[in-house]
């Protein structure tokens, strides 16, 4: 999967926004996240995840486009009694953990798009949309995905509070709920 993604700092206020827009209940959102990464390489490769109590082993190809993130992710569900397996997996193969990631929020689907309002580890809370698109997506159909998002970066103002940094930075560097455009 082609994942187009935009985040911003944002206030849990948003969420009353969100409702009326969507028109529908959303859904709870924990996922707990584990990285891991080669010794001593600064990005993460793989990562477990256990999301509302279902495990997901996921290798991205993260990309910084002009717009949003482009990435190309992929995903593996497992039992979630194998995340000790999978745990060990990784390390068999050479990785190491790397650090750790909580979102708790909502969660919705409107025009295509999945929106999350989350908190994040003590860092903030952000509102995250991304547009999923297979992996051969045309050029056309990415600048449209980036397009909408945009739009609704708009529709709740929040064009000058999206944030370029990863969350690994953030988490890392911790930067604690600090509205800003962040420079890359």
């Amino acid at each position: 999967m082609k994942e187009i993604e935009l985040k911003a700092w944002a206030s849990e206020d948003l969420k009353k926004e969100i409702d009326l827009l969507v028109g529908k209940k959303c859904e709870n959102v924990d996922k707990f996240d584990l990285y891991f990464r080669r010794p001593g390489e600064i990005v993460q490769a793989l990562r477990i995840r256990v999301n509302n109590g279902e495990l997901e082993l996921t290798a991205k190809d993260q990309r910084y486009g002009a717009v949003s993130e482009d990435n190309s992710e992929y995903e593996l569900r497992l039992t979630k009694d194998q995340r000790d397996e999978a745990i060990a997996f990784f390390k068999c193969l050479g990785y190491e953990e790397y650090f750790v990631k909580k979102k708790i929020g909502y969660s919705w689907i409107y025009n295509g798009l999945h929106i999350e309002l989350l908190k994040v580890n003590d860092i903030g809370t952000f509102l995250e949309v991304e547009a999923l698109l297979p992996l051969d997506a045309k050029d056309e159909e990415v600048t449209e995905a980036q397009n909408k998002l945009v739009d609704l970066f708009k529709h709740f103002n929040l064009l000058d509070k999206i944030e370029r940094t990863s969350y690994r930075e953030l988490i890392l560097n911790g930067i604690q709920s600090k509205p800003h455009i962040s420079q890359r």
